[in-house]
């Protein structure tokens, strides 16, 4: 068993976000997706079937989910529409996302999870700030 499948189906809430919005900006998204993507509190929830995972962040404006593999690369498309080609390795109970766009720029996103909190850490090729947002977990 991969040491993440125990935070399977766990739904965490967007509790905190520093930096954010700086970072999107960094990565090139427009004003109004900027504003509106800071405005939302996700619901973020990691699934498994079979082999593949799946990642879904859910708000009321959209979703934003990819299936994956640990270590295959595949083409993601960003919330913003951009195309990126990511790659998402494991290490214990962290997940690291690293997204490269066209240019060549890689953004990268640490996400480490417990049983009360998932903490996402993005940082980006040439930006010297560092984006983290902070979830707990969700008491049905």
């Amino acid at each position: 068993m991969a040491s993440l499948d125990k935070y399977l189906n766990i739904k965490y809430k967007l509790k905190s976000s520093d930096q954010f919005e700086e970072y999107m900006k960094f990565v090139g998204v427009g004003m109004l997706q900027r504003k509106a993507a800071s405005a939302v509190s996700p619901v973020a929830v990691l699934t498994k079937d079979g082999d593949t995972y799946t990642f879904a962040m859910t708000t009321p404006f959209r979703d934003m989910v990819f299936s994956f593999k640990f270590d295959e690369e595949f083409v993601e498309e960003r919330p913003d529409g951009v195309k990126v080609k990511t790659v998402i390795t494991m290490d214990g109970d962290t997940m690291i996302q690293t997204q490269t766009d066209d240019s060549g720029k890689r953004s990268i996103h640490v996400r480490t999870f417990t049983p009360e909190l998932l903490t996402v850490v993005s940082t980006a090729d040439g930006w010297d700030g560092k984006c983290v947002r902070t979830y707990e977990v969700v008491k049905d």
